[in-house]
């Protein structure tokens, strides 16, 4: 039976700030610019700097159909995520709300695995899906009751954890043996090459230089350098599922870092919805053991 080791909390907890803090900064972001091309300027940031690091570590780089799979797998990974969730929070979608939707990315993972590359979904699994999509439930209709009105940009919000949770599985089924720096640079260059094009359509113009770039620098520097490495790094040390798990403290941190930076005050729905979505995550990637057979 495969043991892996605890994830010691100097590893988890720069884990769990890089990614909490991304969503306030994004906020902070879009309010400053247009959300594609906040998230276009982002994604080609990171491109080069990835870039760099692949050629300075002498990366093999992908080629032929695994420079397409690499492609395939970012413009999921990356733009529909970010694309999703910059353009969902630009259209009134709290931080702390997109946040919690985000955090549903190992149970609906789980869900379309089982589906499509027909793995096991055990009971617990169930439950933590059942239970995620409550939590989604029960936070947008305390928006709903909050604002008196259903805000369509949720559906934005939605497309961004429906690319993330098919970019991982994507990248599992055809990405297995690509070179992590060098993939992750192809797939962030990808997705900020159709993200820019989006951009040339968009509307509206910088409305802050300064508040738009430091938000993109953070960005870049935790999320797509630091917040990456030390995610792999989780993954290598405690395995993929207890990995996956420390996403379950993004939502309640996220929920206190948008309260002084953004004036977000948590809602009793909010609160009842990240309690909700942390027991979901909790039991979405709860590692399934079995007895060794006896003879």
């Amino acid at each position: 039976m495969h043991t892996s080791r605890s994830i010691p909390l100097s590893l988890a907890a720069p884990i769990v700030f890089f990614w909490a803090s991304g969503y306030p900064t994004g906020a902070l972001g879009v309010a400053a610019a247009p959300p594609f091309l906040l998230t276009a300027v982002r994604l080609a940031l990171a491109a080069a700097v990835l870039t760099v690091i692949a050629l300075v570590r002498r990366a093999v780089w992908p080629t032929g159909g695994s420079l397409g799979h690499s492609a395939a797998a970012g413009l999921l990974t990356h733009a529909m995520q970010f694309g999703g969730c910059y353009g969902g929070m630009a259209a009134g979608v709290h931080a702390s709300v997109t946040a919690l939707v985000i955090s549903m990315n190992p149970v609906l993972t789980a869900a379309l695995a089982a589906v499509l590359l027909r793995e096991r979904l055990s009971r617990w699994r169930l439950l933590g899906l059942a239970l995620g999509v409550l939590a989604v439930l029960v936070t947008l209709g305390g928006q709903v009751a909050a604002e008196g009105e259903w805000n369509p940009a949720i559906l934005l919000t939605l497309i961004g954890l429906l690319g993330f949770s098919a970019g991982g599985l994507y990248q599992q089924r055809y990405c297995g043996g690509i070179d992590l720096r060098s993939g992750a640079a192809v797939q962030t260059a990808a997705a900020a090459l159709v993200i820019g094009v989006i951009a040339l359509f968009e509307h509206g113009h910088v409305t802050h230089w300064a508040q738009a770039g430091i938000s993109v620098l953070w960005l870049v520097i935790t999320g797509s350098v630091l917040g990456v490495s030390c995610y792999l790094r989780a993954v290598a040390v405690g395995g993929a599922a207890r990995a996956s798990a420390l996403f379950s403290a993004v939502p309640p941190l996220t929920a206190v870092l948008a309260w002084p930076l953004l004036g977000e005050t948590p809602s009793v729905a909010v609160v009842l919805g990240i309690a909700l979505a942390t027991t979901a995550c909790v039991l979405g990637t709860r590692t399934e053991t079995r007895e060794p057979a006896r003879v």
